[in-house]
Protein backbone atom coordinates (compact mmCIF):
# COMPACT_ATOMS: atom_id res chain seq x y z
CA UNK A 1 0.00 0.00 0.00
CA UNK A 2 1.14 3.53 -0.82
CA UNK A 3 -0.23 6.35 1.29
CA UNK A 4 -0.25 9.52 -0.80
CA UNK A 5 -1.57 11.57 2.11
CA UNK A 6 -3.79 11.08 5.14
CA UNK A 7 -6.89 10.06 3.15
CA UNK A 8 -5.61 8.90 -0.26
CA UNK A 9 -4.28 5.35 -0.63
CA UNK A 10 -3.05 3.29 -3.58
CA UNK A 11 -2.94 -0.52 -3.52
CA UNK A 12 -0.86 -2.28 -6.17
CA UNK A 13 -1.74 -5.86 -7.07
CA UNK A 14 0.90 -8.45 -7.84
CA UNK A 15 -1.13 -9.14 -11.01
CA UNK A 16 0.22 -6.80 -13.70
CA UNK A 17 1.00 -4.16 -11.04
CA UNK A 18 -2.63 -3.07 -11.29
CA UNK A 19 -3.49 -0.08 -9.12
CA UNK A 20 -6.57 0.42 -6.96
CA UNK A 21 -7.35 3.65 -5.11
CA UNK A 22 -9.13 4.36 -1.84
CA UNK A 23 -10.00 7.98 -1.05
CA UNK A 24 -11.91 8.48 2.17
CA UNK A 25 -12.72 11.39 4.46
CA UNK A 26 -15.51 12.41 6.79
CA UNK A 27 -17.99 12.84 3.93
CA UNK A 28 -17.30 10.05 1.46
CA UNK A 29 -15.50 6.79 0.80
CA UNK A 30 -14.43 6.21 -2.80
CA UNK A 31 -12.87 3.05 -4.21
CA UNK A 32 -11.51 3.10 -7.76
CA UNK A 33 -10.92 -0.14 -9.71
CA UNK A 34 -10.66 -2.66 -6.82
CA UNK A 35 -8.52 -5.62 -7.94
CA UNK A 36 -7.24 -8.41 -8.35
CA UNK A 37 -6.69 -11.41 -6.05
CA UNK A 38 -9.32 -12.00 -3.33
CA UNK A 39 -6.79 -11.50 -0.52
CA UNK A 40 -5.78 -8.16 -2.05
CA UNK A 41 -9.36 -7.02 -2.52
CA UNK A 42 -10.20 -7.84 1.10
CA UNK A 43 -7.39 -5.55 2.25
CA UNK A 44 -8.71 -2.76 0.03
CA UNK A 45 -12.22 -3.33 1.37
CA UNK A 46 -11.07 -3.20 4.99
CA UNK A 47 -9.48 0.19 4.33
CA UNK A 48 -12.57 1.53 2.58
CA UNK A 49 -14.99 0.15 5.16
CA UNK A 50 -13.05 1.93 7.89
CA UNK A 51 -15.11 5.02 7.25
CA UNK A 52 -18.30 6.39 8.77
CA UNK A 53 -19.07 8.36 5.63
CA UNK A 54 -22.65 8.26 4.40
CA UNK A 55 -21.73 8.38 0.70
CA UNK A 56 -19.81 5.35 -0.54
CA UNK A 57 -18.86 4.68 -4.15
CA UNK A 58 -16.97 2.17 -6.25
CA UNK A 59 -15.95 3.92 -9.46
CA UNK A 60 -14.66 2.09 -12.52
CA UNK A 61 -12.28 3.86 -14.89
CA UNK A 62 -13.34 1.36 -17.55
CA UNK A 63 -14.80 -2.13 -17.92
CA UNK A 64 -11.73 -4.31 -18.50
CA UNK A 65 -12.12 -7.35 -16.26
CA UNK A 66 -8.99 -6.65 -14.21
CA UNK A 67 -10.45 -3.29 -13.15
CA UNK A 68 -13.95 -4.42 -12.18
CA UNK A 69 -13.33 -7.82 -10.59
CA UNK A 70 -13.52 -6.71 -6.95
CA UNK A 71 -16.79 -4.83 -6.66
CA UNK A 72 -18.66 -7.65 -4.88
CA UNK A 73 -16.65 -7.00 -1.71
CA UNK A 74 -18.14 -3.53 -1.20
CA UNK A 75 -21.64 -3.98 0.15
CA UNK A 76 -23.53 -0.72 0.43
CA UNK A 77 -21.35 1.07 -2.11
CA UNK A 78 -22.96 2.55 -5.21
CA UNK A 79 -21.33 1.51 -8.48
CA UNK A 80 -20.38 4.31 -10.87
CA UNK A 81 -19.08 4.14 -14.44
CA UNK A 82 -19.35 5.97 -17.73
CA UNK A 83 -22.60 5.66 -19.67
CA UNK A 84 -20.78 3.71 -22.41
CA UNK A 85 -20.69 0.80 -19.94
CA UNK A 86 -24.05 -0.05 -21.50
CA UNK A 87 -22.29 -1.18 -24.69
CA UNK A 88 -19.54 -3.32 -23.13
CA UNK A 89 -19.27 -6.97 -24.21
CA UNK A 90 -19.86 -8.53 -20.81
CA UNK A 91 -19.31 -12.09 -21.93
CA UNK A 92 -15.88 -11.28 -23.36
CA UNK A 93 -14.75 -9.82 -20.03
CA UNK A 94 -16.04 -12.85 -18.13
CA UNK A 95 -14.21 -15.23 -20.48
CA UNK A 96 -10.91 -13.35 -20.04
CA UNK A 97 -11.26 -13.34 -16.26
CA UNK A 98 -12.02 -17.05 -16.11
CA UNK A 99 -9.08 -17.88 -18.38
CA UNK A 100 -6.66 -15.91 -16.23
CA UNK A 101 -8.02 -17.35 -12.99
CA UNK A 102 -7.73 -20.88 -14.38
CA UNK A 103 -4.16 -20.22 -15.50
CA UNK A 104 -3.08 -19.10 -12.02
CA UNK A 105 -5.41 -21.36 -10.00
CA UNK A 106 -7.24 -18.40 -8.48
CA UNK A 107 -10.12 -19.42 -6.22
CA UNK A 108 -12.72 -16.70 -5.58
CA UNK A 109 -14.94 -16.85 -2.51
CA UNK A 110 -17.28 -14.36 -4.20
CA UNK A 111 -18.27 -15.38 -7.71
CA UNK A 112 -17.69 -12.60 -10.20
CA UNK A 113 -20.69 -11.00 -11.85
CA UNK A 114 -20.47 -8.05 -14.20
CA UNK A 115 -21.27 -4.87 -12.26
CA UNK A 116 -24.66 -3.26 -12.68
CA UNK A 117 -23.99 0.48 -12.66
CA UNK A 118 -26.13 2.47 -10.21
CA UNK A 119 -25.26 5.91 -11.54
CA UNK A 120 -23.79 6.65 -14.95
CA UNK A 121 -21.09 9.29 -15.29
CA UNK A 122 -20.56 11.78 -18.11
CA UNK A 123 -17.73 14.07 -19.12
CA UNK A 124 -17.41 17.10 -16.85
CA UNK A 125 -19.40 15.71 -13.93
CA UNK A 126 -18.15 16.50 -10.45
CA UNK A 127 -18.36 14.15 -7.48
CA UNK A 128 -18.28 16.19 -4.24
CA UNK A 129 -15.84 15.01 -1.56
CA UNK A 130 -16.24 17.46 1.34
CA UNK A 131 -13.35 19.90 0.78
CA UNK A 132 -12.46 18.29 -2.56
CA UNK A 133 -14.17 16.99 -5.66
CA UNK A 134 -13.49 14.36 -8.30
CA UNK A 135 -13.74 15.71 -11.83
CA UNK A 136 -14.86 13.12 -14.39
CA UNK A 137 -13.18 13.31 -17.80
CA UNK A 138 -14.35 11.02 -20.60
CA UNK A 139 -11.19 9.48 -22.09
CA UNK A 140 -12.09 7.23 -25.04
CA UNK A 141 -9.38 5.45 -26.98
CA UNK A 142 -8.26 2.50 -24.90
CA UNK A 143 -11.95 1.64 -24.56
CA UNK A 144 -15.08 3.62 -25.37
CA UNK A 145 -16.11 3.92 -21.72
CA UNK A 146 -12.74 4.95 -20.27
CA UNK A 147 -12.64 7.90 -17.88
CA UNK A 148 -10.12 9.87 -15.87
CA UNK A 149 -10.84 10.95 -12.31
CA UNK A 150 -9.11 14.11 -11.11
CA UNK A 151 -8.83 15.16 -7.47
CA UNK A 152 -8.94 18.94 -7.77
CA UNK A 153 -7.42 19.78 -4.39
CA UNK A 154 -4.73 17.09 -4.48
CA UNK A 155 -3.99 17.62 -8.19
CA UNK A 156 -3.95 13.87 -8.79
CA UNK A 157 -5.22 12.25 -11.99
CA UNK A 158 -6.32 8.60 -11.81
CA UNK A 159 -5.81 7.48 -15.39
CA UNK A 160 -7.10 3.93 -15.76
CA UNK A 161 -5.25 2.17 -18.57
CA UNK A 162 -3.36 5.24 -19.78
CA UNK A 163 0.12 6.68 -19.19
CA UNK A 164 1.79 3.57 -17.77
CA UNK A 165 5.54 3.26 -17.35
CA UNK A 166 5.21 -0.46 -18.18
CA UNK A 167 3.14 -0.45 -21.36
CA UNK A 168 2.66 1.35 -24.63
CA UNK A 169 -0.97 2.27 -25.40
CA UNK A 170 -3.33 -0.65 -25.93
CA UNK A 171 -5.96 0.49 -28.43
CA UNK A 172 -9.19 -1.47 -28.14
CA UNK A 173 -11.52 1.34 -29.24
CA UNK A 174 -9.98 3.94 -31.56
CA UNK A 175 -6.55 5.29 -32.49
CA UNK A 176 -7.88 8.74 -33.31
CA UNK A 177 -9.86 8.94 -30.08
CA UNK A 178 -6.80 7.80 -28.12
CA UNK A 179 -4.66 10.58 -29.63
CA UNK A 180 -7.42 13.13 -28.95
CA UNK A 181 -7.52 11.96 -25.33
CA UNK A 182 -3.76 12.38 -24.96
CA UNK A 183 -3.93 15.88 -26.41
CA UNK A 184 -6.75 16.72 -24.01
CA UNK A 185 -4.74 15.29 -21.12
CA UNK A 186 -1.80 17.56 -21.91
CA UNK A 187 -4.11 20.59 -21.66
CA UNK A 188 -5.59 19.32 -18.39
CA UNK A 189 -2.13 18.91 -16.87
CA UNK A 190 -1.43 22.59 -17.53
CA UNK A 191 -4.88 24.01 -16.78
CA UNK A 192 -5.43 22.05 -13.54
CA UNK A 193 -1.75 21.94 -12.55
CA UNK A 194 -1.76 18.15 -12.22
CA UNK A 195 1.15 16.99 -10.07
CA UNK A 196 0.68 13.21 -10.11
CA UNK A 197 -0.80 10.59 -12.43
CA UNK A 198 -1.78 7.17 -11.12
CA UNK A 199 -1.92 4.77 -14.08
CA UNK A 200 -3.87 1.53 -14.14
CA UNK A 201 -0.61 -0.42 -14.14
CA UNK A 202 2.83 0.45 -12.83
CA UNK A 203 4.45 3.34 -11.00
CA UNK A 204 3.03 6.81 -10.52
CA UNK A 205 4.14 9.68 -12.73
CA UNK A 206 5.19 12.41 -10.30
CA UNK A 207 5.87 15.91 -11.53
CA UNK A 208 5.07 17.72 -14.76
CA UNK A 209 8.17 16.53 -16.61
CA UNK A 210 7.46 12.81 -16.12
CA UNK A 211 3.75 13.23 -16.85
CA UNK A 212 4.39 15.06 -20.12
CA UNK A 213 7.06 12.54 -21.11
CA UNK A 214 4.53 9.73 -20.83
CA UNK A 215 1.89 11.68 -22.75
CA UNK A 216 4.24 12.66 -25.55
CA UNK A 217 5.90 9.24 -25.93
CA UNK A 218 2.53 7.48 -26.01
CA UNK A 219 1.29 9.93 -28.63
CA UNK A 220 4.45 9.50 -30.72
CA UNK A 221 4.00 5.71 -30.72
CA UNK A 222 0.41 5.96 -31.93
CA UNK A 223 1.16 8.59 -34.55
CA UNK A 224 4.05 6.57 -35.96
CA UNK A 225 1.80 3.54 -36.40
CA UNK A 226 -0.93 5.61 -38.05
CA UNK A 227 1.45 7.40 -40.42
CA UNK A 228 3.22 4.25 -41.50
CA UNK A 229 0.03 2.22 -41.89
CA UNK A 230 -1.48 5.02 -43.99
CA UNK A 231 1.59 4.98 -46.23
CA UNK A 232 1.67 1.19 -46.52
CA UNK A 233 -2.03 0.98 -47.29
CA UNK A 234 -1.62 3.57 -50.04
CA UNK A 235 1.12 1.38 -51.52
CA UNK A 236 -1.23 -1.61 -51.53
CA UNK A 237 0.65 -3.65 -48.94
CA UNK A 238 -1.19 -6.56 -47.32
CA UNK A 239 -1.86 -6.86 -43.59
CA UNK A 240 0.77 -9.60 -43.36
CA UNK A 241 3.36 -7.36 -45.00
CA UNK A 242 2.51 -4.42 -42.75
CA UNK A 243 2.76 -6.56 -39.62
CA UNK A 244 6.15 -7.87 -40.72
CA UNK A 245 7.56 -4.37 -41.24
CA UNK A 246 6.11 -2.76 -38.11
CA UNK A 247 6.90 -5.57 -35.68
CA UNK A 248 10.41 -4.08 -35.33
CA UNK A 249 9.12 -0.76 -33.95
CA UNK A 250 10.47 0.58 -30.67
CA UNK A 251 8.76 2.41 -27.82
CA UNK A 252 10.50 4.98 -25.64
CA UNK A 253 13.79 3.99 -27.20
CA UNK A 254 13.44 0.29 -26.43
CA UNK A 255 12.61 -2.56 -28.79
CA UNK A 256 9.21 -4.12 -28.11
CA UNK A 257 9.79 -7.66 -26.86
CA UNK A 258 8.22 -10.53 -24.93
CA UNK A 259 4.50 -10.64 -24.22
CA UNK A 260 4.08 -7.05 -25.41
CA UNK A 261 4.79 -8.07 -29.01
CA UNK A 262 1.33 -9.63 -29.23
CA UNK A 263 -0.31 -6.40 -28.02
CA UNK A 264 1.76 -4.38 -30.49
CA UNK A 265 0.57 -6.62 -33.31
CA UNK A 266 -3.03 -6.13 -32.19
CA UNK A 267 -2.53 -2.37 -32.28
CA UNK A 268 -1.26 -2.60 -35.85
CA UNK A 269 -4.27 -4.70 -36.87
CA UNK A 270 -6.54 -2.09 -35.29
CA UNK A 271 -4.81 0.72 -37.19
CA UNK A 272 -5.13 -1.17 -40.48
CA UNK A 273 -8.82 -1.73 -39.75
CA UNK A 274 -9.36 1.99 -39.09
CA UNK A 275 -7.28 3.37 -41.95
CA UNK A 276 -7.31 0.83 -44.76
CA UNK A 277 -10.98 -0.14 -44.79
CA UNK A 278 -12.32 0.59 -48.24
CA UNK A 279 -8.89 1.27 -49.74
Amino acid sequence: MFRIDKDFFVFQSSMWQTNSVVYRNEAVAVVIDPTYFPSEIRIIASQAMNSKAFNKYVIFTHADFDHIVGHQYFNGFKLLGHSAFRTVDREAQLIQLNELDETYYVSRDKKFVFPEIDNYLEDGMRIPLAKDELLVIHAPGHTAESIFLISRSKRILVAGDYLSDLEFPFVYHSFRSYIDTLEKTRKLVDELEIEMVIPGHGDFAAGRQEILFRIDSDKAYLEEILARVMDYCARGMTLKEILEVLKEMSFRGEKITGVLVKMHMENIRKAVEEICAGN
